[in-house]
């Protein structure tokens, strides 16, 4: 059995963990849920060994696990596999695969022995790998997602803590990583999954916990509860989904226009193959495809950061550009929360004066959308790293919205949030389209697509396809996603 008795954990004034007990049993897949900033990564990686407790204890077997020590964890049979990926990005997978238990301890390493390897298990576990000798850095989201299980099976643990592993499946990934986890869990291991996906965690988990602000309010079977009954628990509050009606109705002229535009990458295979559309004023288009299929190079090259190989790019009017990996390329970690969003070169003119940064200004301008956007911290000088991932996302969101573009492009805006997060934005988002706003949506997410989106893409292959307006067949269109021909 692994347990947690009483864990009590604070960071700086915000009290994460208030005595929660928690356990989880052999052969069973338990779902621990709660809202962004209810402290379930917080417990994790107490469980894991990554954060050492301030009170309380962590037990597997009725044996104490040394507290802060992620080894220590890793040898008595703890395996994690976080919500951000924690890859070395400079590295190619087979490399950060060796540092896991794929090594067959040789003297010197074989990186063909660690591939075949991990090829065998990844094949066992019903996906395949990607070609050798890519960097992280150039693998997407999803892919990387997969290499963590890897790692973290690697080592054969006894038990498997997964932080939202499915937040960047596309609906025909899905299925097979939940029959993944009840494989393992017929093994007899003990999977912990933490997610905000209410009806994943009923489909799959056995028993169910859910935190709130950071202390247990409900233990409780999939039998037992439904997915309202686990939003009112961990909300505390009803969740009202936004009218979408001003996504479908009638639009104003193009405001941001792909042409023909192509990428290549460094052996000349095309990225991005001729993709040609527009987003008007009004509107909100959605492109939808399983993640790695050119929706990563499709935001960099709308951000300027790459240069198409071919084609164009029009705005008509300033974009804010809101990139997937929050972590990475949306935020400065180890800066306070207000100088993150001045980075922002509007919010930045708002309270500097002949060059000269009005810090106070900032402060308050910062406190202000804190409170609006319902970002969970202690205040503007806080890190950004000491907020929990849904939370960091509310402040990419907020810096976005509140910089008043003409364009937003947004690549998987919701993942990690939580539902009332998720309403919050989708509700800002379908205002900022309804004043006039054009609004391009990038998701692995069908259901988020379908429900705020009135013309929907589909990119597969680096190729791009208009749906017609009135197909919102979400297993039709699942299986273009994965590259099914009409």
């Amino acid at each position: 059995m692994l347990r947690a008795n009483a864990i009590t954990k604070r960071f700086g004034r915000t009290l994460a963990l208030d005595g929660v007990d928690f356990e989880a049993l052999p052969g069973e897949i338990h779902a621990l849920v709660g809202e962004n900033g209810a402290g379930k990564t917080t417990l994790m990686k107490v469980l894991s060994g990554s954060l050492a407790p301030d009170n309380g204890q962590a037990v597997l077997d009725e044996r104490p696990l040394q507290a802060g020590s992620p080894r220590a964890a890793l040898e008595a049979g703890i395996a994690a596999v976080h919500q951000s990926p924690m890859l070395f990005e400079r590295m190619t997978w087979e490399e950060n695969l060796a540092l896991g238990g794929f090594d067959p301890g040789a003297e010197l390493l074989d990186l063909a022995a660690v591939a075949t390897r991990a090829r065998a298990l990844a094949a066992k576990l019903g996906f395949e790998l990607p070609p050798g000798g890519i960097t992280i850095e150039n693998r997407s989201v999803a892919e990387r997602v997969r290499l963590e299980v890897l790692r973290a099976l690697s080592f054969n643990p006894r038990v498997l803590i997964l932080d939202e592993p499915t937040s960047v499946l596309a609906p025909s990934e899905l299925a097979a990583f939940l029959d993944l986890l009840r494989n393992l869990r017929g093994e007899g291991r003990i999977v912990v999954l933490i997610t905000h996906k209410l009806a994943e965690a009923i489909a799959v988990a056995d028993r169910v916990t859910v935190l709130r602000r950071g202390r247990v309010v409900a233990r409780t079977t999939p039998a037992e509860t439904s997915e309202e009954k686990l939003a009112g628990l961990m909300i505390g509050e009803i969740v009202i989904q936004p009218d979408a009606a001003a996504a479908r109705s009638h639009t104003g002229a193009p405001v941001l226009q792909i042409e023909n535009l192509a990428l290549a990458d460094h052996t000349g295979r095309r990225i991005l193959d001729g993709l040609s559309f527009r987003v008007s004023a009004g509107e909100i288009a959605g492109i939808a495809g399983v993640d790695g299929n050119g929706q990563t190079e499709l935001v960099e090259l709308l951000a300027g950061v790459r240069k198409p190989s071919d084609g164009k790019v029009t705005s008509r009017g300033a974009m804010s550009v809101i990139p997937q990996n929050r972590d990475l390329d949306g935020l400065i970690l180890d800066m306070r929360l207000w100088e993150n969003l001045i980075l922002a070169r509007p919010l930045r003119e708002q309270v500097t004066l002949h060059g000269w940064l009005n810090a106070s200004r900032a402060i308050g301008l910062c406190r202000e959308l804190i409170e609006r956007f319902r970002i969970r911290a202690p205040g503007p000088d806080t890190l950004a790293s000491a907020l929990s991932g849904g939370n960091r996302q509310r402040l990419e969101v907020a810096r976005a919205i509140s910089s008043q573009p003409r364009v937003i492009v947004a690549h998987n805006i919701c993942r990690g949030l939580d539902l009332v997060a998720t309403a919050e934005v989708h509700r800002r988002i379908l205002d900022f389209a309804a004043g006039g706003g054009a609004v391009l949506l990038i998701s692995s997410d069908l259901d988020e697509l379908l429900a705020i989106c009135g013309r929907l893409l589909i990119i597969s292959g680096g190729k791009i396809r208009e749906t017609n307006p009135g197909d919102r067949d979400p297993q039709r269109l699942g299986l273009l996603m994965a590259g099914a021909r009409d």
